[in-house]
C-alpha cells in the first residue's frame, strides 16, 4: 500500500492551513507551552491518577502506574476553574462537547425524565434531541423570543409545570449576549435542573467577562474546550453544588469514560492555568474585537446583527448579513481563493444568510483595532471579485505568536 499519497495531501493540507486567515467562532489555536506534549510518548499511556510515594496506583483490584507530575499540574487547573467559575468541583475527564453534553445529561436525569432544549432554528446543537432519544430521556423544546434575543421564560416555566420537565439543557451556539438565566431559574424554580453549555464563551466566563451561569442559577455548565478556552479538542464539566457534582461525577467517573486522553489533559490544565493568569485581558479584547469588526462592516454598508444590549456583540462572535451580495457558495469561493476562512450560517435567523465570524483565534494571535477593519475591508473587496490574496498572507504572516500564554 502506497500510504504516501494520503500523507502527502494531509502535509498540503497543513500548509493550507499555515497560510489561512481563520475567523471561524469555534476555532482557537494552542499556545506553544499547551502543545508541547501532544506528540509525546506519553500519550500512548493510560492516566489513572498520581497514585501513592511509590507512583502506584491502587484500586485494590487494579494497579497502574501512575503520574504524579500530571496529577500535580490537573489538582492546580482544577482549583483553578473552580475559582473562575464559582464552582464546588469541576470535570476536566471528559473528551469532548458533546461527550460532556451526554455525561452532564445522564449524571443528573433519569430514563424517562423530560429535557427541554433549544430548538435548531435559534442556534440549538444538532445532536441534542437525538442523544436524549437515544438514552432514554423524553424531549420537549424551549420558547424563544428572536427578536429580543432572549428565552421566554413565562413559557418555559408553564412547560417545565405542566410536562413535569426535568432539566433545562441551553445548548446554543448563535448568540450574541448572555442568557436571561436569572429570570429563567426564578420562574421555574429550585428544583429544576438546569444546564448551559458554555462551549462558545467558556474563555469569556473564565475571564469574567460574561455571565456567570452558576452564579446566576445554572446547576451544572459543560463545554468544549477549543473556541474562547483555547485548549484541546476535549470537554469539561462544572457544579454549582457539592452533593450534586459528588452524585454526578461518580457516575461520569464510574461508567462514562475509560481513559482522559492523558495528553489532551495535559494541554488542558495548561489552557486553563493561562487564562487564570490572562484571561482577563484576553477576554476584554475578544469582546472589543467583536464590536470593531462589526462595525467596520457597517461602516462598509452591511447589514449587521446587534445584540439585546445595543451593541453589536457581548462574546466572540459578529453576525454579518450577505443575503443581498449575492449567491452564498459563490461568496465562500471567492473567501477561500483568497485563503479566508470563516462560517456561513442561515439557521437561526429566518433564513437569511449570515457570516459568523469568530475573534477569539485572532485575539490570540494579537490582532487588534487595525486588524479587524482591514480583514473587514478584505472580505468586501473579495466578495466584490478582487484578488486579495496576498494581501491576507501577508496580515496572516505578520502574527506567527500566541499571546496571553506561558510562550516565552
Amino acid at each position: 500500500m502506497n500510504i504516501q499519497k494520503y500523507l502527502d495531501r494531509i502535509n498540503n493540507e497543513e500548509e493550507r492551513n499555515n497560510n489561512f486567515l481563520h475567523l471561524t467562532a469555534n476555532e482557537n489555536q494552542l499556545s506553544k507551552t499547551a502543545r508541547k506534549f501532544l506528540g509525546s510518548k506519553i500519550d500512548e499511556r493510560y492516566y489513572m491518577g498520581g497514585g501513592n510515594k511509590d507512583e502506584i496506583v491502587d484500586f485494590g483490584h487494579f494497579t497502574a502506574l501512575g503520574f504524579k507530575g500530571i496529577e500535580d499540574l490537573i489538582h492546580s487547573a482544577k482549583e483553578a476553574a473552580k475559582e473562575m467559575l464559582s464552582a464546588s468541583d469541576v470535570n476536566l475527564n471528559v473528551l469532548s462537547g458533546v461527550h460532556a453534553m451526554m455525561s452532564a445529561i445522564l449524571s443528573t436525569t433519569e430514563p424517562g425524565d423530560i429535557v427541554m432544549t433549544v430548538p435548531l432554528q435559534y442556534g440549538g446543537h444538532f445532536a441534542t434531541e437525538g442523544i436524549l432519544k437515544r438514552v432514554g430521556r423524553k424531549h420537549i423544546f424551549a420558547d424563544y423570543d428572536l427578536n429580543n434575543l432572549r428565552f421566554d421564560a413565562e413559557k418555559i416555566a408553564k412547560k417545565f409545570n405542566d410536562s413535569n420537565v426535568k432539566a433545562l439543557y441551553l445548548d446554543v451556539s448563535y448568540y450574541l449576549n448572555p442568557h436571561n438565566l436569572k429570570e429563567i431559574r426564578k420562574a421555574v424554580g429550585e428544583k429544576a435542573i438546569i444546564i448551559y453549555d458554555a462551549s462558545h464563551t467558556m474563555g469569556l466566563i473564565m475571564g469574567q467577562q460574561f455571565q456567570s451561569p452558576l452564579k446566576e442559577g445554572a446547576n451544572v455548565v459543560c463545554a468544549n474546550t477549543h473556541k474562547t478556552l483555547p485548549g484541546p479538542h476535549k470537554g469539561m464539566i462544572a457544579f454549582r453544588d457539592k452533593g450534586l457534582a459528588d452524585r454526578a461525577n461518580k457516575i461520569i467517573d464510574g461508567c462514562l469514560y475509560s481513559t482522559p486522553h492523558i495528553t489532551h489533559l495535559v494541554a488542558l490544565s495548561v489552557s486553563i492555568l493561562e487564562l487564570k493568569e490572562f484571561g482577563e485581558k484576553y477576554a476584554k479584547q475578544i469582546i472589543k474585537n467583536s464590536n470593531i469588526v462589526a462595525k467596520a462592516f457597517v461602516d462598509l454598508g452591511y447589514d449587521v446583527r446587534k445584540a439585546n444590549t445595543g451593541r453589536y456583540s457581548e462574546n466572540h462572535q459578529a453576525h454579518i448579513f450577505i443575503d443581498d451580495k449575492g449567491n452564498y457558495l459563490s461568496l465562500y469561493k471567492r473567501l477561500i481563493k483568497n485563503n479566508i476562512s470563516t462560517n456561513f450560517e442561515n439557521v437561526p435567523l429566518g433564513g437569511r444568510w449570515f457570516i459568523r465570524i469568530g475573534t477569539a483565534e485572532l485575539t490570540r494571535r494579537g490582532m487588534k483595532e487595525a486588524e479587524m477593519k482591514q480583514i473587514a475591508f478584505l472580505i468586501d473587496q473579495a466578495f466584490k471579485g478582487k484578488n486579495v490574496k496576498k494581501e491576507v498572507q501577508k496580515l496572516n504572516n505578520k502574527f506567527s505568536k500566541i499571546l496571553y500564554s506561558f510562550d516565552k
